[in-house]
């Protein structure tokens, strides 16, 4: 996941039915190396969608017809201002246009670890005649773009009994206050600085051994008690093979009882009776929080959200009384939130791990959000029975398609995701289009290293990074999974709410160039890491900024720049989790190591830069139930840097017989572009032309050749 640029992709299907008129498919093969790494399998996506853009919007064609007309410079000045605006600043490239001389930029890498090859044979226009239209606007005017966020402003999943003193006898009555115990400890969360806060709300569970109802709660956040009764508790479902009910609570924060920066909580446990002071538990707690903030990004980019289903439940693989009706015929439980219903379901669904591994479309079978059974995990990852309570759910989303030039640029994407209940693991998929793509998993898989735990425990992501290559026009699908470890009997409650794909996308030819750190688990509470490759800031660069998907228990953060042999603060260690730092602006009020200027003016100086993240969490593992308080950097957490200059002038295509109405129809849609951008049209800055492609070859051979070090 260390992909860099911008890549934006066409539904080929789509494409052929609105081009058959011009143009024809695609016939396409690409070469690559026996294994595919995650990173392999990026530049085969990159290549496939570069190729394809440039067909869309008309760079192969027009190339192809300056090359035909002796007019070498200009194709190759073509080519190259569209692959330098598509291909990774990190990436090498070589495209070879029918017999004519390669276009190429190594990108200073010598050496390759991973290459990748593709070939399209394109169809030449039937009409006879393009026309272009292109927009000489020099760059973009930023503006202010607000973001409305849902995110986990804390995280608790474990029993809290696993703690002292808590594990005492006595229990919960003995030490009725988390934290500490006797007394009263508060437990700090924070929201970030400069946001304004629009709701929250928090979900206490809670698990009463020989039927007894639940315990009472007095939830304290910043001094205001929300008391929860023993009877406000819904009851979700008996434990497979026990006496012992399974309780959830939903409250309602009042955003006025929040701030900005450090908030704290308590929570006070109730109505417990000394003859039962052993039989309650705390199984799970977690904040969520709503918030908008605000950055400056170029004017013209559209940032959309498209919410996930809500869904939570367990399930277990053998039929059990969980709902307590006396009948032992119920294979899972089903929670709705927002209701508080619960229902049962009597049908067995169970899926084996590693038929999943093999076949990735077997979870097709199961991201309905109903419960599931996960079975024959490996032991590394959960010991004894080797299985999971799980829920997975698939979104489906469409970006907008206009099946003509220009395409909408993907400029950033990130799922957001906020669980509850006894959730251990999570995976992150995405539908590339013909295959899903692991972004994320708890634990080692695909030859990725997410932990340096075994079973991956509470490695869960807020913010994940989408690559943009996985994304395209038309129809999207990204797929979560959450699962509970069940190394015995106990398959538990797990949960997803409020989780969402957010994507920012434009149709005009602006950079905004991503530079994701790794997703990665420590195995302490303090955790370092280099984004790799380095951020490389170009020409005409206008900001930086960080935005920050770190473990929902993160207690501090700390941003670093290497200037000579010395690494330097940024960002000094906080205690307070933002949502974005604006670096440049820290740099040219400080170190002054990638900028000159002052805090409200600065420009930025190209080249490479080294920067690092530090993160801590909890000092006292009891605060998130992380058994070493492990500290956690999620893709989530990337640099990303913002040009305001166009790369390239806006332009659009048109195809006619006659090279007037050519012209006009390129001019049209061109037109519609700029308006649908928010771009003011002045008409003194539109240009057009006309290029007969009657002489071309019916079929055009097209090569590119992609590599990385």
């Amino acid at each position: 996941m260390d992909d860099k640029g911008l890549i934006f992709t066409t539904d080929a299907v789509l494409a052929l039915a609105i081009f058959m008129v011009f143009s024809a498919a695609f016939i396409s093969y690409y070469m690559v190396p026996g294994f595919a790494g995650q990173d392999q399998q990026s530049l085969d996506a990159i290549a496939a969608d570069a190729l394809r853009v440039m067909q869309l919007d008309g760079t192969l064609t027009t190339a192809s017809t300056y090359y035909a007309q002796g007019e070498t410079a200009k194709g190759d000045q073509l080519l190259r201002e569209s692959l330098d605006y598509l291909i990774p600043s990190n990436t090498g490239y070589k495209l070879t246009l029918g017999s004519n001389p390669a276009v190429e930029d190594n990108r200073g890498l010598l050496l390759a670890n991973d290459v990748t090859s593709r070939v399209e044979v394109v169809s030449a226009p039937q009409e006879g005649w393009m026309g272009r239209a292109w927009y000489k606007l020099e760059k973009a005017e930023f503006e202010d773009q607000q973001v409305n966020v849902t995110t986990t402003l804390w995280n608790f999943h474990n029993w809290l009994t696993n703690f002292d003193p808590w594990g005492n006898s006595g229990g919960l009555y003995s030490y009725p206050y988390w934290g500490r115990g006797s007394s009263i400890q508060n437990i700090p969360f924070s929201v970030p600085q400069g946001s304004t806060i629009t709701g929250a709300y928090f979900l206490i569970g809670s698990s009463a051994d020989n039927n007894l109802s639940s315990y009472g709660a007095n939830t304290v956040i910043n001094g205001n008690n929300y008391l929860a009764n023993p009877n406000q508790f819904n009851f979700l479902n008996y434990r497979p093979g026990t006496n012992t009910r399974m309780y959830n609570y939903r409250g309602i924060i009042n955003p006025a009882h929040l701030s900005t920066g450090i908030n704290n909580y308590y929570v006070n446990f109730r109505d417990i009776s000394y003859s039962n002071r052993n039989r309650y538990n705390l199984p799970w707690f977690s904040i969520i929080g709503n918030y908008t903030t605000t950055f400056k990004v170029p004017k013209g980019i559209i940032n959309d959200r498209f919410n996930f289903t809500d869904a939570a439940g367990l399930a277990v693989p053998n039929p059990q009384d969980l709902s307590g009706n006396g009948i032992a015929n119920e294979y899972g439980r089903i929670y709705d939130l927002n209701t508080g219903n619960v229902s049962s379901f009597t049908t067995r669904r169970v899926m084996n791990w590693p038929t999943f591994v093999s076949n990735r479309n077997e979870l097709d079978n199961f991201d309905d959000g109903t419960p599931f059974v996960i079975t024959n995990f490996p032991t590394s990852v959960v010991s004894g029975t080797r299985a999971g309570s799980a829920v997975s759910v698939i979104q489906e989303f469409d970006l907008p398609r206009s099946g003509v030039s220009p395409p909408i640029r993907i400029m950033d994407a990130t799922v957001n995701m906020n669980i509850y209940g006894g959730t251990d693991n999570a995976m992150v998929e995405v539908w590339d289009g013909s295959q899903w793509r692991t972004i994320f998993c708890s634990f080692n898989f695909d030859g990725v290293d997410y932990s340096a735990r075994g079973d991956g425990y509470g490695n869960i992501p807020g913010i994940i990074y989408i690559p943009p290559e996985y994304l395209r026009e038309g129809n999207n699908r990204i797929r979560i999974t959450i699962w509970d470890h069940v190394p015995s009997t106990d398959y538990d409650f797990v949960g997803l709410v409020d989780c969402y794909t957010s994507v920012s996308y434009t149709k005009l030819p602006i950079l905004w160039e991503n530079f994701p750190f790794s997703s990665y688990q420590a195995n302490s509470n303090d955790y370092t890491q280099e984004v790799n490759p380095q951020v490389n800031i170009r020409e005409g660069a206008k900001e930086a900024y960080l935005f920050v998907g770190s473990g929902m228990d993160t207690r501090s953060l700390q941003v670093q720049i290497r200037r000579g042999g010395t690494w330097v603060d940024l960002f000094p260690t906080n205690t307070t989790i933002p949502y974005y730092i604006n670096l440049a602006s820290l740099d040219a009020a400080g170190p002054k190591v990638f900028t000159t200027g002052n805090a409200g003016n600065y420009t930025l100086i190209p080249g490479n830069y080294r920067i690092r993240v530090r993160v801590r969490g909890p000092s006292n593992y009891w605060e998130s139930g992380d058994w070493d308080g492990n500290a956690e950097i999620y893709s989530g957490t990337r640099v990303s840097i913002l040009y305001p200059e166009f790369l390239e002038n806006m332009w659009t295509v048109g195809y006619s017989s006659n090279a007037d109405v050519a012209q006009q129809l390129a001019r049209q849609k061109l037109e519609q572009a700029l308006i649908e951008s928010g771009i003011p049209i002045d008409q003194s800055l539109l240009r057009t032309e006309a290029l007969y492609t009657g002489d071309l070859p019916n079929n055009i051979p097209v090569r590119l050749d992609l590599w990385r070090q």
